[in-house]
């Protein structure tokens, strides 16, 4: 079934349901859809005999929720919403109106996500920026050549660097020299493809000081050393002790770990985004302009939410001034 919905062929041949996806959706779809069948597996072997629109039946479906309570309600909408996206592009013309009147529902009580692992941890860019800075300060003040030093450089700039331009982990994970950083005597610039934005839209800027610096540093003193440790031809731009560029799996994990020896809080890769906005909104409402084009989002709803967010922040104060004055007033 999954060859038919991604099948793309040449320009004259049929194209699949889903051969538009990106490839990291589709990863994520297969991904979802297997923990859908692992689970039947388990639950109702004898399903798996069955067709997968027999096999997907609302009561089915329904205890398949049912056993996955431990999930957050936003995972369990992200598994709901991928099993009925490959099932209703595989059978289009069949009626799957209750499939979507149960995922409205999932939606409804998954809102916006909860934030209880957020609280305490979106902390101002400015604090994670002077987090990088600290790391790569730290590093440099080692003996030249030393593993420690490399790695804490390589840290360094990549805190420093998503502070101030709070890329997704798989765009950060995904830089290479050449292909998406290009270095000169003056400038580092960061382009990232259609493949590294979720969006699907090219993304590109320039590193800004003082993450220019410490990036540089990682790339003129840090980088060479742990290139040197494999076979020295490894395009990424950051480099395990092996001399192989970081994983997507490991480079979120060693974020946080350094973020926490640091500041004391575990910051993974995704709340630099969730900071960024914040930090923007906080400084002004004219300041969520700039949310959408920071983080390469399609669309205001993000900046929007933070606008309305700040305008709050906004009248909070005023109203907080305006007691104030009242009880100067009264006295």
């Amino acid at each position: 079934m999954f060859e038919t919905l991604f099948t793309t062929g040449g320009p004259l041949d049929a194209r699949g349901p889903l051969a538009h996806v990106r490839s990291t959706t589709r990863k994520s779809l297969a991904g979802r859809y297997a923990q859908w069948l692992s689970w039947l597996y388990r639950a109702a072997p004898d399903a798996l005999r069955s067709p997968p629109v027999e096999r997907s039946a609302m009561d089915r479906m329904t205890d398949w929720l049912n056993d996955r309570e431990d999930l957050a309600p936003m995972s369990r909408l992200a598994l709901f919403d991928a099993i009925l996206q490959v099932l209703s592009a595989a059978h289009p013309h069949l009626d799957w109106n209750d499939h979507k009147a149960l995922r409205a529902r999932l939606r409804r009580a998954a809102g916006h996500g909860t934030q209880a692992r957020k609280q305490g941890r979106i902390l101002s860019s400015r604090v994670l920026l002077d987090a990088g800075l600290r790391v790569s300060e730290t590093a440099a003040a080692l003996p030249a050549g030393r593993m420690a030093r490399a790695i804490g450089l390589r840290d360094g700039a990549m805190i420093a660097l998503l502070a101030l331009l709070p890329m997704r982990r798989h765009a950060l994970a995904g830089l290479q020299i050449g292909p998406s950083v290009f270095v000169s005597e003056t400038r580092i610039t960061i382009a990232l493809p259609e493949l590294l934005v979720k969006s699907g839209r090219p993304w590109e800027t320039e590193a800004p000081e003082p993450c220019l610096s410490v990036l540089r540093r990682y790339l003129d003193d840090g980088r060479p050393v742990l290139a040197a440790r494999g076979a020295g031809d490894d395009p990424h731009l950051w480099l395990d002790r092996s001399g192989k560029g970081l994983s997507y799996d490991y480079i979120g994990p060693r974020i946080a770990s350094v973020t926490e020896r640091v500041l004391g809080k575990r910051i993974p890769p995704h709340f630099f985004r969730d900071a960024a906005a914040t930090t923007l909104a906080r400084m002004s409402p004219e300041s969520t302009k700039l949310i959408r084009p920071i983080l390469g989002h399609s669309s205001d709803r993000t900046a929007e939410r933070h606008y309305n967010h700040a305008r709050s922040i906004e009248a909070g104060r005023s109203y907080a001034a305006l007691v104030a004055h009242l009880k100067e007033t009264s006295r």
